[in-house]
């Protein structure tokens, strides 16, 4: 027996294994977590753009990259368990949307890389400071705080009687109450009232909504908050009672029953956000990445309810809309 053919044999069956097995390691595909607030309208849109433009990078689902996704569900409490176990499934990558799945995913990991979409300013409303050097943060955001002035100029024009706001905001949360301080600022410059609604429940926010009292140059005015935001319809539903007008800062909410809504395009924050996740799975730290700002903004109308509360848009007014709820 020729022995010395025997074992070269055998190494070589050692080797294409080891060979085999390490290709089938560098073949799986990164996956990316994807921690959402629930599946509304923002959510879809801004995954949408953020895997279609993936695909369009060489990124294919399934082919060339994983989605791992966790819906909180409007369970604000769920959050942090949900991201806790995208960190145990070992993501390359979480994406968030919104300020409560940011912070959650922050707090989960100072590691893996953190890609938010958010509407507001993140430097108001991440405690741990998503500019700082050594973080692991970056994202795409709407600045919301430094848009107040034209989502005011919107609302002043869609209700020329206006004359009061009434912003409600989680007294508990600080960027809540700075954002308050900005929209006073620039009410004050349109010779407009600024009405602080300070709260720290739901139920403290349906009873003070139902026992407002309003006048035809009231309005109510909302700032990026997550307390808030957790109750737009309800909000909504008493408003249209009152006949009160609303500007939200998303579509979403327009279509939920918002008069106005103003703010950034999430199909094309999630387009944006493929863009830094590409960059980040060849290798750069997300510390190197600048947050970007969105590049597009939408005014959205909402008709039916114009038309239930009283109000008349002008034709210049509806031109103005890149969307019009009929």
């Amino acid at each position: 027996m020729n022995y010395a053919a025997v074992i070269l044999g055998n190494l070589a069956a050692v080797l294409l294994t080891l060979a085999c097995a390490a290709f089938e390691t560098r073949a799986q595909p990164p996956r990316v977590g994807i921690l959402i607030p629930e599946m509304g309208r923002a959510e879809i849109q801004a995954n949408k753009g953020f895997v279609d433009e993936l695909a369009r990078l060489g990124y294919r689902n399934r082919k060339d990259i994983l989605f791992d996704i966790r819906n909180a569900k409007r369970d604000r409490g769920a959050f942090q368990s949900l991201a806790t176990d995208l960190v145990q499934q070992k993501v390359a990558v979480i994406l968030t949307t919104g300020a409560s799945a940011t912070r959650a995913a922050a707090s989960a990991s100072r590691d893996i890389p953190i890609v938010f979409i958010y509407a507001g300013d993140p430097s108001l409303a991440f405690a741990q400071g998503p500019s700082a050097t050594n973080m692991n943060l970056t994202g795409v955001a709407g600045f919301a705080r430094e848009r107040i002035d034209i989502r005011l100029a919107l609302l002043k024009e869609i209700v020329p009687t206006l004359q009061t706001l009434h912003i409600f905001y989680d007294w508990n949360a600080p960027y809540s109450r700075d954002n308050f301080a900005r929209a006073e600022t620039e009410a004050k410059k349109m010779s407009l009232r600024a009405l602080a609604h300070p709260i720290k429940s739901i139920e403290e926010l349906n009873a003070t909504i139902a026992g407002l009292d309003s006048d035809r140059g009231d309005a109510i005015f909302q700032i990026p908050d997550d307390l808030v935001e957790s109750a737009a319809e309800r909000i909504f539903d008493l408003a249209r009672q009152k006949k009160i007008p609303t500007m939200f800062n998303e579509e979403a909410w327009a279509i939920k029953g918002a008069l106005a809504a103003h703010g950034p395009n999430y199909l094309q924050m999630g387009r944006q956000a493929a863009g830094l996740v590409e960059q980040i799975l060849k290798g750069r730290r997300p510390a190197s990445l600048a947050i970007q700002r969105a590049s597009k903004f939408d005014l959205t109308l909402n008709y039916r309810t114009a038309t239930f509360i009283g109000i008349r848009l002008t034709q210049q007014t509806l031109k103005k809309a890149d969307k019009v709820i009929r």
